[in-house]
């Protein structure tokens, strides 16, 4: 298991995986500001994150979204009394249990169901105010935490990495690019992000992963009216599929990215 601690400022990154050889899987950031956890990790860690939050005096937790990677530990820190706050439209969802597939429940693991508070319009903690802005596409409820006086964000799944090459079925692109461009039209400074860390200049980082699924959705469009078919465009604009196409029986693919950024509108090149 990975699990290790940095420290920016005010704010702990929890870095966390499950590993196989000592190697560590598809792994997965939580972040503490005082008192208060920002999402809990994977499942399989669950039991290192609660004995840490209890050590350090985590009060409450809110979550981004339902994903298992992010609500692994909460039902285990909502049985010792913590308040764990979540988007409304996950409540149901986290009260019955996420369904998880196959090749997800081998990297991260099932959570436990468990009942949530609903996560009102803002998060406060010591002098920090973040207001929960809806950010729908990479999961129909996920939000980002926005604190307007220090251009902090803390963006959960919502930028990942700026070249994200693969969707999953159930994702949504057309959602996700407008909510990207409504994050980063707020001129955020620093983006505290679920995998890809601290990174500062968030607005830009924001602008370049926008840019880049832009410019693909361009060049696909082009080909696809040139008379070139789907699976020819994947292979043309970004390779061969990987091991967790395979794994996943097809619902995380490039091909889905793809399928998606054919029908963005007013794409460059078109």
């Amino acid at each position: 298991m990975l699990f290790h601690l940095s420290t920016h400022g005010p704010v702990t990154r929890v870095q966390l995986a499950a590993t196989v050889l000592g190697r560590p899987l598809v792994g997965v950031s939580a972040y503490r500001l005082g008192p208060l956890l920002i999402d809990t990790g994977l499942p399989w860690t669950r039991r290192r994150l609660v004995a840490w939050a209890q050590d350090t005096g985590v009060e409450r937790v809110v979550l981004t979204h339902h994903h298992e990677d992010h609500v692994g530990a909460a039902a285990q820190l909502s049985a010792l009394g913590l308040p764990v706050a979540a988007p409304a439209l996950a409540l149901e969802r986290l009260a019955r249990g996420p369904r998880v597939p196959l090749y997800r429940h081998l990297v991260w693991g099932r959570p436990a169901p468990f009942r949530a508070e609903p996560l009102g319009e803002r998060v406060d903690v010591f002098d920090y105010s973040f207001r929960v802005i809806p950010t729908p596409g990479h999961a129909f409820d996920h939000v980002c935490l926005y604190d307007d006086d220090r251009g902090w964000l803390f963006g959960g799944d919502l930028y990942v990495h700026e070249r994200v090459k693969f969707l999953r079925r159930v994702e949504d692109l057309a959602l996700h690019l407008d909510s990207l461009r409504r994050i980063a039209a707020l001129e955020p400074k620093l983006l505290f992000c679920a995998h890809a860390g601290v990174i500062p200049d968030a607005a830009a980082a924001l602008r370049r992963k926008i840019a880049f699924w832009e410019n693909l959705a361009g060049r696909a469009q082009d080909l696809a009216a040139n008379g070139w078919s789907l699976r020819p465009i994947t292979r043309e604009l970004l390779g061969r599929e990987g091991l967790f196409t395979w794994l996943s029986r097809g619902d995380f693919a490039k091909v889905n990215l793809v399928r998606a950024l054919l029908l963005v509108p007013g794409a460059p090149g078109r």
